[in-house]
């Protein structure tokens, strides 16, 4: 570990990466991440140390799970989905009345949880107090998404789909147009979004860059890398050390063949945050850099880290790096086959055809890959793996 925090440098109170070729300096003057986590971290006491004094109350329990919400999206971090997923759920348990809030945020915790159904049964009970919520709304038919009921998707995202809404909501209509195929739609949409977001007062610097990684990786998705490389650098800019950031920027790098670069985002990324992803990321580009031992023994950490991570949590990017190298085929295949029966989505079925396709069961595979193609989502993944089992778009 200590080989990969030595490509950070700091630089006073800023904090630079030095990269090959160029280097990445904080912020622009016009966004203060660091001070932004400052605060949100003295808020977070602030509100803990009010929470214990009155244990009765639901606002200031409601206020803490927001804080954590915001900290894991900054960090990718689990623990501080959960601490927001307790935090909601004392907040109602003080109060129900007039504190639909906290449904809203327990539904996200639990999204980012991947416990859909409860986050469902949360959303049903934000829309029970306010029906006409189209923030309400759309989490709804995102989790529908999650769980690949597209028609119930389709019937609840169409509505909202004329833009001038919240930028939350804007962007979840924009992930299901890329979902159902439009990822054109799905562009401006996004675009839209982070537009609307930049002119409201107090929008954190960490979700300005959010829209940017979110427009980088809707483009790496569909093979349009030098957009993405533009909305990526936007999101370096405002957020340079955001761990999402450098490993998107290290998978772009793996598809336009510099491995060079992705190893350094891979390792940089792996120092600001904790997805074992980056370790997988690094292995690939020292393959490819013909640094065959070191490969191995950065893909070994990989695996030994989610290793400590139950199986039905492991994230889907973490199994198709170990069906690429081969590793724990048949492990992959079971989880894959059990998510399925209870969230069928695209990226579900590309998943468990790529594990079936790797086991050698390349006939079972052309039939879940069926029906991954089937919604017309754009995404240059599905069709290398429907290319490999000899299928056409």
């Amino acid at each position: 570990m200590a080989a990969i925090t030595s490509v950070v440098v700091l630089f006073g109170g800023a904090t630079a990466v030095a990269m090959r070729g160029h280097t990445r300096v904080a912020a622009s003057p016009g966004w203060d991440v660091a001070g932004e986590r400052s605060r949100r971290d003295a808020d977070i006491a602030w509100y803990t140390m009010r929470a214990e004094r009155d244990p009765t109350g639901a606002f200031d329990r409601l206020r803490l799970a927001a804080l954590y919400l915001q900290r894991a999206r900054e960090r990718g971090s689990p623990a501080d989905l959960l601490l927001a997923e307790q935090e909601a759920r004392r907040s109602l348990a003080n109060r129900r009345a007039h504190n639909s809030e906290a449904f809203r945020v327990l539904a996200i915790a639990l999204i980012g949880q991947h416990r859909f159904a409860e986050a469902a049964d949360a959303t049903d009970s934000l829309l029970t107090a306010d029906p006409a919520s189209h923030g309400a709304q759309s989490l709804r038919a995102e989790i529908a998404l999650e769980q690949g009921d597209y028609p119930l998707a389709d019937r609840l995202f169409t509505p909202l789909d004329h833009g001038g809404e919240d930028p939350a909501v804007t962007a979840r209509v924009a992930r299901w147009a890329a979902m159902r195929g439009r990822a054109g739609h799905a562009k401006a949409m996004l675009e839209q979004a982070r537009e609307d977001a930049r002119r409201m007062a107090f929008t954190p610097a960490e979700q300005i860059a959010w829209y940017d990684l979110r427009l980088g990786d809707l483009a790496r998705t569909v093979g349009a890398t030098r957009l993405a490389a533009r909305a990526l650098k936007a999101a370096a800019a405002v957020a340079p050390d955001d761990a999402r950031v450098l490993m998107t920027q290290a998978q772009l790098a793996l598809d336009t063949n510099d491995p060079a670069d992705a190893l350094e985002y891979a390792d940089a990324a792996m120092a600001h945050g904790g997805d074992p992803l980056a370790l997988a990321l690094a292995a690939e580009a020292m393959r490819r850099l013909g640094r065959d031992q070191e490969s191995e023994h950065r893909f070994r950490a990989f695996e030994t880290l989610i290793a400590g991570v139950p199986g039905t949590a492991w994230h889907r990017q973490w199994r198709l790096a170990l069906l690429d190298r081969g590793r724990q085929v048949p492990t992959v295949l079971a989880q894959a086959e059990a998510e399925l029966l209870t969230r069928r989505d695209v990226l579900g079925y590309d998943v468990y055809a790529w594990a079936l396709h790797k086991a050698g069961r390349d006939a079972e595979a052309r039939v879940a890959m069926t029906q991954a193609l089937r919604w017309g989502t754009e995404d240059r993944l599905l069709e290398a793996h429907a290319k490999a089992l000899g299928m056409a778009r």
